[in-house]
């Protein structure tokens, strides 16, 4: 399942992001991106921002 969009980065409007799709437990596909140039996470549907997330399982690297 990969869904497709047009979205950008909520942070710097870049266009390239990745994306982790899930089934939300309400049933209907969602996706939550990742921006490559600035690393925000944040949701597909309402721009909600996430430093980890465990409903799709993203968790950063932690840089020292």
């Amino acid at each position: 399942m990969h869904m497709e969009c047009n979205c950008r980065c909520i942070n710097c409007k870049s266009p390239s992001l990745t994306s982790n799709d899930f089934v939300a437990s309400d049933g209907y596909e969602d996706s939550h991106h990742t921006c490559k140039v600035c690393g925000v996470h944040f949701n597909h549907l309402d721009g909600e921002q996430f430093k980890h997330c465990d409903i799709c399982a993203y968790y950063p690297s932690i840089k020292k």
